[in-house]
């Protein structure tokens, strides 16, 4: 496997003389920021048990390059490639990451592609900005849905505000480095952290029924 200053040259390398502004370039043109914030990331998140992996979102596949380094199996999702670009693909490759095409849509069932220990992503979108105009994602539904698929989620948000917009009976999943004065990017933000365990024995929960 690659080491990491092997894995950010052949990064660097795919975007050398891109225009900047291309898709997925700023993820490896400011690379410290985003690979230290992967980091991080994992070293919040629970991996005993985690064989298998998720990642949502995987952008340029930093996140799994680092799962694979721990030996965990992963997996990516993203978006239809024409939307994304070729970046995000060549990135991919570079690990043989295989990413499936996966929308999340509120109050709509995933066809997701597999079953897996981990769902995982970072800076997330389909919570909050492909919604309709004064709709609320509905986290009640959407933890129904992945439960049937996986058995721990972890979710860095790109909520760094005052949380308010959460329902109050899901305060109890979430985290927010602000607690360990952790404030400043790319760390902050609220963490949506929750097993199935978790969620079998929640009241709102319908994974018995």
């Amino acid at each position: 496997m690659l080491s990491e200053q092997e894995y950010k040259n052949t990064l660097f390398n795919i975007i050398k003389g891109k225009n900047k502004n291309d898709r997925g370039i700023k993820y490896i043109r400011k690379w410290d920021y985003y690979f230290e914030e992967k980091k991080y990331v994992l070293e919040k998140c629970n991996l005993t048990n985690v064989k298998t992996a998720i990642d949502i979102g995987t952008g340029v596949g930093m996140l799994p390059y680092l799962l694979q380094k721990k030996g965990i199996s992963v997996e990516g999702t993203d978006i239809d490639e024409e939307t994304t670009g070729p970046i995000f693909k060549k990135c991919c490759d570079v690990i043989n990451l295989k990413v499936h095409e996966l929308y999340i849509n509120n109050n709509e069932h995933m066809k997701f592609p597999g079953k897996y220990d981990l769902f995982i992503a970072t800076r997330t979108e389909f919570d909050r900005e492909a919604l309709k105009p004064g709709e609320l994602f509905n986290w009640e539904f959407f933890f129904n849905d992945v439960f049937q698929y996986v058995n721990q989620v972890f979710i860095k948000t790109n909520n760094a505000g005052s949380g308010k917009g959460y329902p109050m009976w899901m305060r109890k999943y979430l985290w927010n480095p602000a607690k360990e004065n952790l404030t400043k990017k790319p760390f902050r933000a609220w963490y949506v952290i929750i097993n199935k365990q978790e969620w079998q024995s929640d009241p709102l929960s319908t994974l018995n029924n």
